[in-house]
């Protein structure tokens, strides 16, 4: 399968990975879950990787395009 995504889209995609797998992670903390649960939490974490070694290959800007000091304060317009 392949999957064609921009730099901006790639960011986007990490940031949403990360916060399913911290949401996981504190899931499992304080209720183990079943194998299933467990199952996608790795695999959820593999794929994070994943993006993160492409964003890597993507070049240093693909990393830092989505990152807080990039993004405009809420009172600018």
């Amino acid at each position: 399968m392949l999957l064609e995504l921009t730099k901006e889209q790639l960011g986007v995609l990490r940031r949403a990975l990360e916060a399913r797998v911290r949401d996981m992670q504190l899931r499992l903390g304080s209720d183990p879950g079943d194998d299933g649960f467990r199952r996608e939490a790795t695999l959820t974490t593999q794929l994070l990787r994943q993006v993160e070694g492409l964003e890597r290959q993507a070049g240093p800007r693909a990393r830092g395009i989505l990152e807080p000091e990039f993004l405009p304060d809420d009172d600018e317009h």
